[in-house]
């Protein structure tokens, strides 16, 4: 079911249908406005379009670091593990 939260974005205030709890969509439209927000204190000379495309750039830009770093934890423990399982199968053919 979808719900309707009511968000605010430097000021102006938009309906957003979401599967989402309403303090989710809060949040996510609350770290939008403060990219927006970056951009705009920036210089004042860029037109909304302008702005709403460096939003999404930096935003994508941290989602594509969010993955990277996702990426890297994800083979670190997976090369811990199986130096781990190496080490309990040596250890384990050595006593057997």
């Amino acid at each position: 079911m979808k719900n309707l939260v009511r968000v605010e974005i430097l000021g102006r205030e938009y309906n957003v249908r979401s599967d989402e709890g309403e303090e989710r969509v809060k949040k996510i439209a609350e770290y939008v406005g403060q990219k927006i927000k970056e951009i705009t204190e920036g210089t004042k000379t860029l037109s909304t379009i302008n702005v709403a495309i460096l939003a999404a750039l930096n935003i994508a830009d941290d989602y594509f670091r969010a993955l990277e770093d996702q990426n890297h934890f994800t083979r670190t423990v997976k090369n811990k593990s199986v130096q781990l399982i190496a080490m309990i199968d040596s250890k384990i053919n050595r006593e057997g």
